[in-house]
């Protein structure tokens, strides 16, 4: 299983949640006392992958309309494209949740690699440039899920999620997840002998984050 890392902070103390999970609101784009801040009156509204139910997971319409029906945080897994750049996907492949298989330009990039003692196969993200990936259109994973928005959104990055978060009328906070940092690490390469974990948190600092972290950046 992957190692998890968590969101940028508003205020300096800790925000405490369930499951012993720290979550820090976000700086706002705006003067902090211009917006609502994060409520403390109830247990803590997380949208795990967006709105998914309604439109496909992890895209920009599926954060902003859970944010819309009240969410405090929005949760969000993080991989790495072929050309160092972090987006917003929960698996490794895009089989399931994009048409990439409707792309005939993409019909050699199907693979197989070792991932967590496995063989997987399919379209791997990190075979994909950020500009290629940005060329497919996601879709529901899930048959019984609404299909109205598939074929309509594309994969958004780590930075539009965060800035999602950022624009929205209320303080809102983000649920970001490391995942697969080992594959990660062993298909993207970065310069400066950085790691996805590294590109991890310069993106988080990048938008506020003063947490401390175990190794060293820059």
């Amino acid at each position: 299983m992957g190692s998890r890392c968590f969101a940028p902070i508003i205020f300096l103390s800790l925000v405490a949640v369930c499951a012993a999970r720290p979550l820090y609101p976000l700086p706002s784009k705006l003067a902090q006392g211009a917006k609502q801040p994060l409520q403390t009156s109830r247990p803590y509204n997380i949208a795990h992958r967006g709105s998914n139910g309604e439109i496909p997971e992890e895209t920009g319409p599926a954060y902003m309309r859970a944010i819309e029906e009240g969410a405090d945080f929005i949760e969000g897994d993080i991989l790495a494209t072929k050309d160092g750049v972090l987006v917003c996907a929960h698996d490794l492949i895009l089989d399931d949740t994009t048409d990439v298989k409707e792309h005939k330009k993409f019909a050699d990039r199907r693979r197989t690699y070792m991932v967590q003692g496995s063989n997987m196969t399919g379209y791997f993200i990190a075979d994909f440039t950020l500009e290629e990936l940005k060329t497919l259109r996601t879709k529901q994973r899930l048959n019984f899920r609404d299909p109205q928005y598939n074929g309509k959104y594309p994969i958004i990055t780590f930075e539009e999620y965060i800035s999602i978060a950022l624009d929205a009328p209320r303080v809102v906070g983000i649920y970001p997840e490391m995942k697969n940092p080992v594959f990660n690490n062993e298909h993207v390469k970065w310069s400066g002998g950085r790691r996805y974990e590294d590109v991890f948190m310069e993106t988080l600092k990048k938008y506020g984050y003063k947490g401390s972290y175990l190794s060293k950046i820059g």
